[in-house]
């Protein structure tokens, strides 16, 4: 249960798994745009120094892939955002300690290429993404307010409770059934009360198939009789 549930009764929030995410798609979203808008701004931007120039496309592109990854400020957490430039930061400080491994030119060059393709998206992006959250958080303190589980299950049954009581009142405006008026019971014999029906008082039933057959027996003499007479 701890694994899902904090010491304040609250459900654990997801924000390091979704930091997590938001920063490959950070990672993801700066290559694009550097693939893309590389060749282009080399041919349209120049200022004559090297440097200089390559820090203004890198800066036009760090400043177009962080209003791209603003758009994580549409979800309902609003730390998706700045917390995914912050793995942005922390990924960059990797490369760095991985560079400091090598030796030589290698150490050099990859400095270079590290701080020319990492460094501006991070500075950009937490430049702009973190001034933002605050200011939503100013204007709503209750912006990363969670609930307990019971205030939770309280809401649940509020909101259900409120949409319960459309079913009875159209049920309450339904006519009510004409009442069925009872039937009058046939009059029932005392001795049929007492004792039950009695069957030997129905003389089709109480005969026996001997007692046909005679009868039957009977009516045919009878009527061999009358013919002969």
């Amino acid at each position: 249960m701890s694994f899902f549930v904090d010491r304040f009764n609250r459900r654990k929030s997801p924000i390091a798994l979704a930091a997590l995410g938001a920063t490959l798609l950070d990672i993801f979203v700066f290559a694009v745009c550097y693939a893309l808008l590389a060749q282009p701004l080399y041919h349209a931007i120049s200022l004559g120094n090297p440097v200089a120039t390559n820090v203004a496309h890198t800066l036009i592109i760090a400043v177009i892939g962080t209003a791209v990854c603003c758009l994580l400020f549409l979800l309902k957490d609003k730390r998706v955002a700045p917390y995914s430039f912050l793995g942005l930061a922390i990924t960059l400080c990797m490369f760095y300690s991985a560079v400091l491994l090598l030796e030589g030119d290698e150490r050099s060059l990859m400095l270079h290429l590290v701080t020319l393709y990492g460094l501006a998206p991070v500075l950009v992006g937490n430049a702009v993404t973190w001034p933002i959250y605050l200011k939503m958080k100013r204007r709503n303190p209750a912006l990363n307010h969670r609930k307990t589980i019971s205030e939770e299950l309280r809401d649940a049954m509020a909101k259900e409770a409120a949409a319960r009581p459309a079913a009875p009142a159209a049920e309450a405006e339904k006519p009510a059934p004409a009442p069925v008026p009872a039937e009058d019971p046939a009059p029932v014999d005392a001795a049929d009360a007492m004792f039950g029906p009695d069957v030997s008082r129905n003389p089709a039933v109480s005969r026996s198939a001997q007692d046909e057959a005679m009868l039957l027996y009977e009516d045919w003499d009878d009527d061999e009789e009358a013919r002969d007479n």
